[in-house]
């Protein structure tokens, strides 16, 4: 029955035009963009092209963020007006938030992956082996959905999840020296390089581009799935809490 039921929710998905326009078509003319203006420079500390770099940035920002898609529908069908129905139906409301999760990260992982496959192609991106770069997104997308959907059964007021959600995006790019480079210093190293779902994605995409720091993306995948199971049954004990 869930897998019927993300069917539909897939469905739902493709005809969300708005969010496939800020999740898929808004990093693409960024990466434009701002490889335009990187030109043909390098990265010094990488060793690989700055647009290479921008690209991955850009993709992996982006993916932080579709955690409120998951939001929204979890919210639009078991926790407004609409859940009367959802109580209606032979089917448990849980059940249907499992399936939202299920879609929610498939389809940001194929978003992503569309953008890995319009920049090799358009722009000559080196992004290595496909079949890692997709299991790195399988990996960031599945825990960055995982947290979302704890902070909306977690918290009694939507808006204050909202600010959860933003805020924790910001924070993860923002610890990831995106921006600006931290302090220098075990500690704030320790911080950009393995705290948020954006950095250990980005270990790990990083190793595949430069064929360095294997290493470290295999600490970045064991600590990712170590955050899934553990947010998985968070997640479990705020949804029978509040769903079921």
């Amino acid at each position: 029955m869930i897998l019927r039921s993300s069917y539909f929710m897939l469905r739902r998905m493709f005809r969300n035009y708005i969010g496939m326009a800020v999740l898929l078509l808004l990093p693409i003319s960024l990466i434009t963009v701002l490889g335009f203006i990187a030109d043909g420079a390098v990265s010094e500390p990488l060793g690989i092209p700055m647009k290479d770099e921008v690209a991955a940035t850009m993709m992996l920002a982006f993916l932080l963020f579709g955690g409120f898609l998951t939001m929204e529908y979890v919210k639009e069908d078991v926790m407004s007006s609409m859940k009367w129905r959802m109580y209606s139906l032979p089917y448990h409301s849980h059940k249907h938030a499992y399936s939202i999760l299920i879609t929610s990260a498939l389809f940001n992982m194929l978003q992503s992956f569309l953008i890995v496959i319009y920049t090799l192609f358009v722009y000559d991106v080196n992004w290595g082996n496909l079949a890692f770069i997709l299991l790195t997104l399988l990996m960031v997308s599945t825990v960055v959905q995982f947290i979302f959907i704890n902070f909306v059964l977690a918290v009694k007021n939507y808006k204050t999840a909202e600010r959860l959600g933003t805020g924790f995006g910001l924070a993860c790019l923002m610890v990831s020296e995106v921006w600006f480079p931290l302090p220098e210093g075990a500690f704030y190293q320790l911080l950009s390089t393995y705290s948020n779902p954006f950095a250990l994605g980005r270990n790990m995409i990083y190793a595949t581009m430069t064929g360095g720091n294997i290493d470290k993306a295999i600490i970045s995948f064991i600590i990712l799935l170590a955050a899934a199971i553990v947010l998985a049954i968070s997640g479990a004990y705020f949804g029978r809490r509040k769903l079921v």
